[in-house]
């Protein structure tokens, strides 16, 4: 009994005792990591030919950059990070199809105790598969098992007996070459390379999207700032109007026209306020931080466009559509798609041809003796040929004809995508002549507004203008000083959003823009605060 009971033991110690979870995780990652290396590279090669995360607590004030929110958002974003997850996933999925078309193992055994009149007996086997596909479509395996009776009463005796078999499958004509026969293993490798162009595509909108969060936030706060001095100035205005009804020198109606200006101003100061603390707590949950941070974005990029100016937008029109051709990662993908296409309609039309498949066996064993034995019999060897007559084939006659249609899809979708990226490209660079134009009005109009606000205030103090007339200079001025602010921001995105769509637009594994592009977009006195 004893010999019995550790036998059982070390069947049930085999079967349950395995690599760690850790190995698993680690092998895991460490394939995917070389797979997606390996395809990033083939993802971004030019188009030359048309044929849970923990929450943080901490409340310190934070004070961010442009890099910093890219950097953290790239970090901490929640949809970012499931982008990521799927390039993983994509890349997980390959190992699978990776590895059938490797050398497939398999070992597997049993423990097995009897008891019967004729005594007890303990028994094992233990078996061990090798499968290999191969690019002509044929599967060979190879089986070796080994099997032992130990019995326990009676004689005793010891049974080993060994059996070996190699099999080999060849389909002849329907299933057989490589294209049938690799193209699980050629889409998943395909699809690892659409999926991290995918992602590369989303990282650089997510970079204009963090941008774009970044200067609107910027802009509520120079609104806000406005608005106050805003208020300011009118509650000033009410003052000297008050003193002047007080004197007689203008009718009681113009200082209820100022304090009413003044009520409004301070609305527009409060409402603008919490405009400003709603983008920020957005802004905030978009960063991957809870609403209760403080942060404290840097205005001087605003700042300083406010003060030199934007320059005029020097683009070839011809040149970045003939760019955004040969880069943009979706219409690579789009190509590629109707090369798919291609692929699926030659397997349909091998699924039409006659069904031939060759089978062949070789096996031997050893005879069963008290001690292991490696001395086979003579083996036996079997062949066989099945077939299957094209006929009753109306489902892969409409499998066929469905992958026509599919590859004519695919090939009209790959040219409207291939116009529809010419009209990006137009429409973007529409879109930043139009934010340069408004730009340039917007600055001509606060300098006309400043001087009316001025001219208006020393003819009220001179009785050659009304309260009316002071007030809606102002008012004026306040619109134009907000709209020039947003024009800046505006043709920022805009630059952004034109980059992005000619694929221009590249980043650095921080999710940072590379080259001077950073430092063109946030403004020169950056560089040294980033040391």
């Amino acid at each position: 009994m004893r010999i019995k009971t550790c036998l059982i033991i070390s069947g049930i110690a085999f079967i349950f005792c395995g690599c760690s979870v850790s190995y698993y995780n680690a092998s895991a990652d460490k394939e995917v990591s070389s797979i997606v290396s390996e395809k990033k590279q083939s993802a971004e090669k030019p188009f030359k030919k048309l044929s849970e995360l923990k929450e943080e607590t901490a409340k310190d004030t934070m004070v961010l950059s442009l890099r910093d929110a890219l950097v953290m958002a790239a970090k901490n974003n929640r949809d970012y990070q499931r982008a990521k997850e799927d390039v993983y996933l994509s890349a997980l999925a390959l190992t699978y199809q990776r590895y059938l078309y490797g050398v497939q193992r398999d070992i597997t055994g049993s423990i097995d105790w009897n008891s019967s009149s004729s005594g007890e007996t303990t028994g094992g086997n233990l078996n061990l598969s090798l499968v290999k596909w191969l690019a002509t479509g044929a599967e060979i395996t190879f089986n070796i098992g080994q099997y032992l009776a130990k019995y326990l009463t009676g004689s005793k005796e010891n049974v080993y007996h060994t059996a070996m078999e190699l099999n080999i499958f060849q389909p002849l004509f329907q299933g057989a070459g490589r294209l049938v026969a690799r193209e699980n293993l050629v889409q998943a490798e395909r699809n690892v390379v659409y999926q991290i162009r995918s992602f590369l595509r989303y990282q650089r909108s997510f970079s204009v999207d963090v941008a774009s969060k970044y200067f609107s936030i910027i802009l509520a706060k120079s609104n806000l700032d406005n608005y106050w001095k805003n208020y300011l100035f009118l509650k000033d205005t009410r003052e000297r109007i008050e003193m002047l009804a007080a004197a007689g020198r203008l009718p009681p109606l113009q200082a209820d026209q100022a304090r009413q200006n003044e009520y409004r101003a301070y609305q527009q100061w409060i409402q603008a306020g919490n405009n400003y603390k709603k983008l920020e707590d957005e802004f905030k949950i978009f960063l991957g931080l809870s609403p209760e941070h403080n942060i404290v974005l840097d205005e001087k990029s605003l700042e300083q466009f406010l003060k030199k100016g934007i320059s005029v937008p020097d683009v070839d029109k011809e040149k970045a559509i003939s760019y955004a051709l040969e880069h943009r990662l979706d219409l690579l993908t789009s190509f590629d798609s109707v090369g798919d296409a291609e692929r699926n309609l030659g397997i349909a039309k091998n699924l039409l041809r006659t069904k031939i498949d060759f089978t062949g066996n070789v096996s031997s064993s050893t005879e069963g003796k008290s001690k292991l034995d490696l001395e086979f019999k003579q083996p036996s060897y079997s062949a066989s040929i099945d077939f299957e007559l094209p006929v009753g084939k109306i489902s892969d006659r409409n499998s066929y004809r469905q992958a026509v249609i599919y590859l004519e899809r695919k090939q009209r979708e790959f040219t409207l995508k291939r116009e529809n990226v010419k009209l990006e490209i137009l429409n973007s660079l529409r879109a930043l002549e139009e934010a340069y134009q408004s730009y340039i009005v917007q600055k001509n109009s606060l300098e006309l507004a400043t001087r009316r606000v001025e001219s208006t205030d020393l003819m009220l103090q001179a009785g050659r203008a009304t309260t009316r007339d002071l007030l809606e200079a102002q008012e004026s001025y306040l619109q134009a000083k907000n709209s020039l602010s947003s024009a800046i921001v505006n043709y920022l995105v805009s630059y952004l959003d034109f980059l992005r769509d000619t694929e221009q637009l590249q980043l650095d594994d921080n999710g940072v823009w590379k080259g001077d592009l950073y430092e063109k977009i946030i403004g020169e006195d950056t560089k040294d605060s980033q040391k």
